[in-house]
């Protein structure tokens, strides 16, 4: 490891990391739930921590979330769940996917809630649970719509009346999901079509919950709030697509510079040599690739920062190392950050930040790759190590001194390496 002039935070197993500022994500959970304050009585937030909590690192932000309020978690599976808990992440679990039969003892065994599409499933699950001697929290998923999970419009009374008549089953909640959240025709007939359902389960069973709303309907459409919204990429700050005016993305992709070499005009670099240098150059190495996330197609079209300047990716990304020209940065030697997504944190041996108005968003790289935030967020867990930071607001270098967590570790003040 090169120790850099920079003042700024690294991850020490590793010359790449990505960074996630906790306080954004607090700013984000509040924000949220301004929007839910619309209506007399607030929705609950159920906080979705599936893929490892959008790439953030899924341990960590649960407790935070938890800490932050939020009334439930939801994972894409028992593994997930499971994992949380072997974290000693107390908070209710609901497991958004139907559960495999094999799967449900270890389900129960750490109090995660199940979700129902289809009879089987609840038979399946109140066998088991009666072989424990106890009754297993079940959420009902209504097919409003979407076509993708969830028991018809027309058989879910029928389904609650077999839910309720199964002993050791308790009914939660009853959901739905949407289709294209941001749409007002399209959720307005999925709205319709889930509160026919709820009139139409109501002999059958009482006491649950419901819940509808993703992230973009709890921002949009009050009605859809029902009883809790299920929020997820929103509590990181990012947009499907686009970049967010309300929301603090948090999590940043950093690298320190391995290497540095110097190139001739005509020279040309990389796997397939598909950059020529158009003048005498000098590029900087640093250790991420395409298997910590960073998709091949991006090369030769990215851009880094790199001491309060944007500079150039240029040829192939392989596995494992991508370069930049920091030619125009003649300053930078081994050791120093360069900032691939976020802003550039650092400081100056004198505490001045070099640039602040810098920012490279995730959302230039989805647009490139004509894909979404959620994909390029949930493939940056890869192999990069996660640093959590929480930063001061007092005086003029308010962010010159982060708090620093390290996964499995308590936050303890950093200011360099």
């Amino acid at each position: 490891m090169v120790f850099s002039r920079q003042v700024t935070i690294s991850s020490f197993h590793r010359d790449a990391w990505v960074e996630i500022d906790l306080s954004a994500i607090e700013r984000n959970v509040s924000t949220i739930r301004s929007w839910l304050a619309c209506n007399p009585v607030p929705a609950k937030l159920m906080a979705v921590v599936k893929s490892d909590a959008y790439g953030h690192g899924a341990t960590q932000i649960a407790d935070l979330l938890s800490a932050s309020g939020a009334e439930y978690l939801g994972v894409a599976s028992v593994d997930e769940g499971c994992q949380l808990r072997n974290s000693n992440i107390k908070a209710p679990i609901l497991i958004l996917s139907p559960t495999p039969s094999w799967a449900i003892d270890s389900a129960l065994e750490d109090e995660l809630e199940l979700t129902i599409a289809a009879t089987k499933q609840a038979r399946d699950i109140d066998k088991i649970a009666g072989k424990r001697g106890r009754k297993a929290k079940v959420h009902l998923k209504i097919d409003s719509g979407m076509h993708r999970l969830g028991v018809s419009p027309a058989a879910a009374a029928a389904l609650v009346a077999e839910i309720s008549s199964l002993p050791n089953l308790e009914l939660a909640s009853v959901f739905s999901h949407l289709a294209r959240a941001g749409d007002e025709a399209t959720t307005a007939a999925q709205l319709r079509s889930f509160n026919k359902v709820l009139e139409d389960i109501k002999p059958h069973a009482a006491g649950y919950f419901t819940h509808l709303a993703s992230s973009e309907a709890a921002r949009k459409f009050p009605d859809t709030h029902f009883d809790m919204v299920r929020v997820g990429i929103y509590l990181y700050g990012l947009e499907g697509t686009g970049l967010s005016d309300t929301l603090t993305p948090a999590m940043s992709v950093k690298g320190r510079i391995n290497h540095i070499n110097n190139v001739k005009i005509g020279e040309t670099v990389g796997y397939n040599l598909t950059w020529e240098a158009r003048r005498e150059s000098r590029l900087a190495c640093i250790p991420i690739g395409y298997a910590d996330g960073v998709d091949r197609r991006l090369s030769n079209r990215i851009e880094g920062i790199l001491m309060g300047r944007k500079i150039r990716q240029v040829g192939v990304i392989s596995m494992d190392q991508m370069l930049f020209d920091i030619t125009d940065v003649p300053e930078a030697q081994d050791g120093d950050v360069i900032t691939l997504i976020g802003k550039e944190d650092a400081f100056t041996e004198k505490g001045e930040r070099p640039c602040a108005d810098l920012f490279l968003q995730l959302a230039t790289w989805a647009e490139m790759l004509d894909t979404i935030t959620y994909e390029l967020a949930c493939r940056l867990r890869a192999r990069l190590p996660r640093i959590y930071t929480r930063h001061h607001k007092s005086g003029a270098n308010a962010s010159a001194v982060s708090d620093v967590q390290l996964p499995g570790n308590k936050l303890s003040s950093e200011h360099s390496r």
